[in-house]
């Protein structure tokens, strides 16, 4: 290896942002009263504001940073449809109809999103590339085929299983043992997606306040205030959309979900025959390992976005690039002498179960939990609880059937993840 893997001056912010930054906060007075109140400027909650606003209802949106400083601007710009449990898991836990339609309401997010991206006429390099799985081993690819297999007979998916000895067709390496792809499934420019949604949020008269940490919500006569460090705001509704920022003003949210880092790192340019090489068919690449790699190319077609579980603690962003670089290398020994210009990191959110989760916890409405597949998700869900406050039967999903668990001895600080890094790795090395 060179001397330094990095550029002459490299960037720790997200490539995303040279395109698009996160939007400059005028920060200005909080209104003393609306219809909802919102936490969290992202995905889910631009998406929760946008069908309110529309609706007629007065929306205050308010963010501890500048809108779209968090993970939404911070992903790898995967859009599918799929959830981190199996089919087979699911149904094992809550029978085969619930997992159905679990099932189908991750369908039914790509659809939504697409749909979303299309209808508002958002400018964000949208393109449905489809997305190849890649099997870490042998049994890994018997599991991807029996899934496939539910999937394309029961719901009409359109996935194909690639052995091993057709894998170069997706991918110019060796390491995996076949994989399937997912025909649906698409890239996006993540920061400018998010961009997108707050112009329209701002546009249909919702109030976008950053640089406003929410520090207390109390229950007053039936309604609500948020507490700022300005005025008390009162409103009838809360939305809590933290995901894997929330913190100790939800704290019964908090011990449900597990704020997880993700690092991403971004090459120099490449030439179009080394692009063409690595990823044939331009596809989104996800692997089956626990602490999984996922990577695509850039939109303008230059560069290689390779990010993935380069620790399960936060992590320095020049030392998670030399992880990320070192598995990289190893996958395409091919771009051993390619130096990274962009290196970061932010926070995704688990739940206990593995799935995303919808309802209602002590009087405040939540969408959460994406568990690293929120890009779709998170604005479905955010739609979906807008039309529970609106009191729409288009607000139910087969998410109300599950239970969002809280986890044992974890108040916010996730001290057992410590443990499971090490054996996470060691998982992936046996298994």
């Amino acid at each position: 290896m060179k001397a330094s893997i990095f550029s002459p001056q490299p960037s720790f912010d997200p490539w995303w942002w040279e395109a698009a930054p996160p939007a400059a906060t005028i920060v200005r007075d909080v209104p003393s009263a609306a219809d909802v109140a919102i936490i969290g400027a992202g995905y889910t909650g631009l998406s929760a504001a946008l069908t309110l606003a529309r609706a007629g209802r007065s929306v205050v949106v308010l963010d501890a940073g500048d809108p779209g400083e968090g993970a939404s601007s911070r992903n790898g710009g995967m859009l599918g449809s799929g959830h981190k449990v199996s089919f087979a898991a699911m149904s094992a836990r809550y029978g085969h109809a619930t997992a159905v339609a679990i099932i189908k309401e991750g369908l039914a997010s790509l659809v939504y999103t697409v749909d979303l991206i299309r209808r508002e006429d958002i400018n964000c390099h949208f393109s449905q590339t489809g997305r190849f799985r890649a099997a870490f081993n042998v049994k890994h690819y018997d599991s991807l085929g029996r899934e496939a297999d539910f999937l394309r007979k029961e719901l009409g998916v359109e996935v194909d299983m690639v052995p091993r000895a057709e894998q170069h067709r997706e991918v110019a390496t060796d390491v995996y043992h076949g994989g399937c792809v997912y025909h649906q499934h698409g890239t996006l420019h993540p920061a400018l997606f998010h961009k997108g949604l707050l112009d329209r949020v701002v546009a249909a008269g919702a109030t976008v306040i950053g640089r406003t940490p929410v520090t207390t919500i109390e229950r007053i006569n039936g309604s609500f205030s948020v507490i700022t460090d300005r005025t008390p705001l009162t409103v009838g509704n809360v939305i809590a959309a933290t995901n894997g920022y929330t913190g100790t003003v939800t704290p019964q949210l908090r011990r449900r979900v597990v704020p997880v880092p993700s690092f991403i790192i971004a090459t120099e340019p490449l030439s179009a025959e080394t692009i063409n090489e690595l990823i044939p068919n331009g596809r989104m690449i996800v692997e089956t390992r626990r602490l999984h790699c996922y990577y695509r190319i850039s939109p303008d077609g230059r560069r290689m976005l390779f990010g993935g579980r380069a620790s399960l603690l936060p992590m320095d962003t020049r030392k998670s690039a030399k992880r990320l670089y070192d598995i990289m290398v190893k996958l395409f020994p091919q771009l051993a002498n390619v130096r990274i210009s962009h290196s970061w990191t932010g926070f995704v959110a688990f739940s206990r179960d593995h799935l995303a989760h919808i309802g209602v916890n002590d009087g405040i409405h939540f969408a959460m939990g994406y568990c690293g597949s929120g890009v779709a998700m998170a604005p479905y869900l955010g739609y979906k609880t807008a039309q529970k406050i609106l009191g729409s039967p288009e607000g139910k999903t087969a998410f109300d059937e599950t239970k969002f668990a809280a986890i044992p001895l974890y108040r916010g600080h996730p001290w057992f993840l410590r443990f499971l890094d090490p054996y996470y790795r060691i998982t992936d090395l046996f298994e």
